[in-house]
């Protein structure tokens, strides 16, 4: 398993990290294929202090059925996220932190459950394809 950001998704991604001053959280629109779940936009939840079921269930009704998971920007705790929440099992989580300079770094985790919730890491591939200055 692992998660494919689009080039179009991973410079939102790389805006919102610059441009936020509290950590953002939202949802994950795309859909998956085989192991792989690709990442074609996200949505952030302005002011959201949680992830809710509503919230998952109103984007999905808006994009068909398309929100594949969530994500967290800056200090956003990831275990705060999404333990104990059922309506996250089989989605996915991207933790995006700034870093110095251009880019960003993206964590990725799949969500399950076995007795409790589990964050397993997943890898995470980027479009190659860069932008023209």
């Amino acid at each position: 398993m692992d998660v494919y950001l689009t080039r179009e998704a991973d410079r939102t991604l790389e805006a919102l990290a610059r441009l936020a001053t509290t950590p953002v959280r939202g949802y994950i629109i795309g859909h998956r294929r085989g192991p792989r779940f690709y990442v074609e936009a996200v949505v952030p939840a302005p002011g959201v202090t949680a992830l809710s079921c509503d919230g998952l269930q109103a984007l999905d009704r808006i994009f068909g059925g398309r929100t594949i998971g969530f994500f967290v920007l800056g200090r956003a705790v990831r275990s705060e996220s999404i333990r104990t929440k059922p309506f996250a099992c089989g989605r996915i989580l991207l933790e995006v932190k700034s870093c110095p300079g251009p880019g960003i770094r993206v964590k990725a985790f799949a969500v399950d459950y076995d007795r409790r919730f589990i964050l397993s890491p997943v890898p995470v591939s980027r479009s190659r394809e860069r932008r023209k200055a």
